[in-house]
Formats: structure tokens, sequence, C-alpha cells
């Protein structure tokens, strides 16, 4: 690594075993580590020898795979496979900081049925770049690299765990994501988890949300079939849920006191004050002012 590069990194925990890959069962290692980088620090183009999974810890940027770019940002999973061309970007505001393992399989000696086969199988046929990561990689990460960095009694056990977990939890994830074959009763149950995902996150995230087409892609999934799922299960609109909490919230800071109306349409987003204004009359059948004149006056 140069002069520049070397300067744009926070810090780097690597290690690399490409010379002499460590065998645990049938997975070989190739390289793992946590890199913290200062913004615009680019990775430098390179070639896969084996799979990697990646995890961003925090922060964002776009990862480059053969020419095509992805964006990626805090909680995205990534996935690169041998002989890929790869390469990433920090962004110059927010740079990432990710956890990643390098591994291939070597089922040399192992038996038909090695539960590890079936996830090689999928990796190789679902090819997926990304996902969400929804089933907390991250802790069998920072397992595995405390292991490396201060080995102990029993590391080698510990490895060999956290190592194999980090690869079935990153085949979940992506198995998940990209849907498989289901009876019908199990979709029915991913739309309903779906929906679930939906309502906490604007619950959640209300004071974040500008455009309603930042939940669809924080989710990963169209806005259209969203909006298709949230009315089957909800009755309502994805709009109407998330116009519903906003009013939910203008009412208890109106009874507060401690924003301006001008403060709580800016903080709920709207664009203007009259467009607060207006929703809330079509809503309540008043104005925000005349609500605050009827606290006043003591009929709450």
């Amino acid at each position: 690594m140069d002069d520049a590069r070397e300067r744009t990194v926070k810090f780097h925990f690597d290690n690399g075993y490409f010379g002499e890959p460590l065998s645990y069962g049938p997975v070989k290692l190739y390289q793992v580590g946590d890199l913290s980088c200062e913004g615009g620090y680019r990775i430098g183009l390179h070639q896969q020898v084996c799979y990697e999974i990646s995890y961003i810890v925090s922060g964002k940027g776009v990862y480059e795979t053969d020419g095509a770019a992805c964006e990626v940002r805090e909680g995205d999973l990534l996935f690169n496979y041998p002989g890929e061309m790869h390469d990433g970007l920090a962004d110059a505001i927010e740079p990432f900081r990710y956890y990643y393992v390098g591994f291939q399989f070597d089922f040399s000696g192992e038996q038909e049925d090695h539960p590890l086969r079936p996830l090689q199988e999928l990796l190789d046929k679902r090819k997926e770049r990304r996902v969400k990561e929804r089933l907390d990689i991250a802790h069998p990460f920072a397992g595995l690299l405390a292991e490396l960095h201060h080995p102990s009694s029993g590391s080698g056990l510990m490895i060999h765990a956290f190592l194999h977990q980090i690869i079935v939890l990153g085949c979940r994830n992506l198995y998940e994501h990209t849907g498989p074959v289901v009876p019908s009763y199990a979709q029915i149950d991913e739309e309903k988890r779906l929906v679930y995902e939906l309502v906490q996150y604007i619950d959640t995230k209300l004071l974040r949300i500008t455009e309603l087409s930042e939940i669809a892609d924080e989710l990963y999934y169209s806005y259209p079939h969203l909006s298709r799922l949230f009315a089957r299960e909800t009755g309502l609109t994805i709009k109407e849920y998330f116009d519903r909490k906003r009013f939910e919230q203008a009412i208890l800071w109106l009874q507060g006191g401690e924003f301006s109306i001008t403060q709580i349409a800016e903080r709920l987003h709207y664009r203007t004050i009259h467009t607060f204004s207006k929703a809330f009359r079509n809503k309540f059948g008043m104005s925000p002012t005349m609500y605050k004149q009827w606290l006043a006056s003591g009929k709450k």
C-alpha cells in the first residue's frame, strides 16, 4: 500500500493466509479483517481468489465488481466470488468501516451429504451482490477477529465455530432476500414480516424520512410491491400510515408547546408551513393555530 492510500485508513486489522490458508473442516480461511477508512479511500482493484463476505459496520460507499458499481451503506452484506475483479471507494463524508472474510471450500475427503455443500451451491447459484443484513452477523465477525488477535486455549474451536457461523448467516441472509421456492403459507408469513419491518421503519425513523421511496430503497424492494403488500395487510396505503404517524407526532408537539408550528412543519419534513397547515386542517377540521388556541382555552 502506498503512502497516499495509507494515510486514508483510520485502522486496518488484516489477517491474510493466501500462501497457506488455514483449514477449519472443509472451509479454507484466506483472509479476515476489519477496515475503517478515511473519506475517499479506495481499496484498490484486485482479483478475487476466493469467496468473500463483507459486512458494512458503518458509513457508506461504492463497491465495483467487474466494472459494475453497487452503492453500499451501514447494515449491508456484500458477496464477492472467485475470479471477479473487485474494488471499492469510501464515501467522502461518511466513509465505510467493514468486516470481511475470504474463504474457499474443499470437500475432498468429506461426506457427500456434508451440511456446507448446499451453502456453496447456493452461493454459486444465486450470485447475489448485496442484501440487507438481518441476522446479527456482526457478532460472529467480532468474535472471529477477537480470537485471531488474542488467541487463548480453545481458540481453534472458537474460530472454527465463528467462521462457519458467518458463512451460514451470510447464506441465510442471501436465501431469505432472493426468495426460496416455498409453500404459499410461508410466503404469506414472509409478506407479514415485510409489512412489520415497514411499520417498524416508519415508527422508528419517522423524523428522518423525507421521501417515501427511501423506505423501499432501505428494504430493497420496489415501492409498488411494498404498497400492494401494505394495503392488503393493513387496509391503509403507506402514505396514509406515514401521515397518521406524522399527525400523531404533530399533536404531541403542539400539546407540549416546545416547538413552534413552523418548527414542527420543518421537523416533519413538510415542504412549507402552509402545506402542513392544509394537511392538518383536512385531517382535523382546524388549522394548527386553531388547535393551539383550542388547547389554550382549556378544552383538551
